[in-house]
């Protein structure tokens, strides 16, 4: 189990890297927009899932970057304004992602029963 880093209790991260490339102009940006908002809405109708989930947003175009700062509750987590422009730069994306499951996440120990051995 992944775990935000100094943070105790379980936590569910979740990532959302957002392309707002030129290519996604007009209707296709106004719809991840939508889907940002509603996956926001839908998480936090859910007790359980609100006390436990943790927002990332990377949004690329030319560049790369981190909206949120690293990962955040979702109970204060705000939908970005999208907008859309550029190239698509989803290597930096990544990069960045990788980056961010670095600084933000740690392995928790987990804990094996042990069998008698024969």
């Amino acid at each position: 189990m992944e775990v935000p880093a100094n943070q105790g209790g379980r936590r569910l991260p979740i990532y959302l890297l957002l392309d707002c490339s030129g290519s996604m102009e007009g209707a296709p940006i106004q719809a991840v927009q939508m889907g940002v908002e509603m996956f926001a809405r839908e998480i936090r109708q859910d007790p359980f899932v609100a006390e436990t989930v943790h927002v990332g947003i990377i949004t690329f175009a030319s560049t790369a970057q981190m909206v949120t700062n690293g990962l955040v509750p979702i109970d204060q987590f705000q939908p970005p304004q999208l907008s859309a422009g550029g190239n698509t730069s989803l290597g930096a994306a990544l990069r960045l992602l990788q980056q961010s499951l670095d600084r933000d996440l740690r392995v928790g120990k987990t804990t094996e029963k042990q069998i008698g051995n024969r």
